[in-house]
């Protein structure tokens, strides 16, 4: 059986690594050569491709060199050391926090995600392009130690349920999602008592991003980044953009038009909620800004959507 290979987002090129470390590109080549801090991968055509981890990693070691160490000295010291010797300097609050770690397991999620890159904005990510059960069975499979779970898996049988829950509590009981096409009232029941939260296939930018976002929130809270009192609960969309566009082309359902109004607000208002959902981020504070963004317009398009619904309920009870 084929290894399941752990594929690691977003990944930099050396330039602009050495853009976000302060570090000139040919001190990056002379430190991988002399030291081995260099690109944990490469594309298929050779050139070296730095991870979040990478990223990170060579940020403390600049920041370290700026103050004086020898680079020769901490070359070969864990990150955690490194963090901590740059925290006794004073330096540690000049770093981004580090991002959310996130495991997203499954062929087709991971497939999705390669077209939806914006998906993973302010993530640490690592796709796994198997299936749950090759996952688990395969020992070889090096899942890290992620902060955050989402899985894809189309039929969600009891025996699937079951390895879901094994590889869950392998991890650690992470905040975790289930992207599931068909499932069973009663096992999706189970995983919701096991932590999970569930969403139905197929795949959507926006059902994507309201999936997720209780997850990150759950870590930020838990690394204290985040202020638990300002994060709205999501709420689903009650309409979606074809049912939107198809309101458009009837005729109004009131005299003042305000069914094309309102689709029009809900229509843009879920454009800005995809787009806060996938702004980049530099620290928890501007985490913690776009959280909160993001909830507020969650819950104006919701509140929108209500509207819509009471003014397409009254035409129709006009109808009658």
């Amino acid at each position: 059986m084929t290894t399941a290979m752990t594929e690691q987002r977003p990944l930099y090129g050396i330039g602009t690594v050495a853009r976000l470390a302060g570090i000139k590109p040919d001190t990056l080549r002379i430190w991988e050569r002399r030291y081995g801090l260099g690109a944990s991968q490469k594309g298929d055509n050779g050139r070296r491709l730095y991870s979040q981890t990478d990223l990170e990693h060579l940020q403390i070691v600049a920041r370290l060199v700026t103050k004086g160490f020898r680079i020769g000295e901490i070359a070969s010291m864990e990150r955690k050391t490194l963090a901590a010797l740059l925290e006794q300097e004073g330096g540690g609050s000049q770093l981004p926090s580090p991002r959310p770690k996130g495991l997203f397991l499954g062929t087709a999620l991971c497939d999705w995600l390669d077209h939806h890159p914006g998906c993973l904005s302010g993530l640490d990510s690592s796709l796994v392009r198997a299936q749950l059960s090759e996952a688990i069975a395969d020992a070889a499979t090096d899942l890290g130690q992620p902060q955050l779970l989402v899985v894809e898996a189309a039929a969600m049988g009891t025996e699937q349920m079951q390895l879901l829950l094994k590889l869950h509590q392998r991890l650690g009981e992470i905040p975790a999602l289930l992207l599931y096409e068909f499932a069973s009232p009663r096992n999706l029941e189970t995983l919701a008592q096991a932590g999970f939260r569930t969403a139905q296939l197929p795949l959507e930018t926006s059902m994507f991003a309201e999936s997720i976002r209780p997850l990150v929130n759950a870590v930020e809270v838990d690394r204290g980044t985040s202020d638990a009192g300002e994060l709205a609960v999501p709420q689903p969309r009650l309409f979606r953009d074809k049912d939107l566009l198809d309101i458009l082309k009837q005729p109004s359902a009131l005299e003042c038009g305000c069914s094309h109004h309102l689709s029009e607000v809900i229509q843009s208002l879920v454009n800005f909620e995809e787009y806060s959902s996938q702004c980049s981020v530099e620290s928890w504070r501007d985490a913690a800004t776009h959280t909160c963004v993001y909830a507020y317009t969650n819950q104006a398009r919701w509140l929108m959507e209500k509207a819509l619904v009471a003014v397409l309920e009254e035409h129709k009870h006009h109808e009658e």
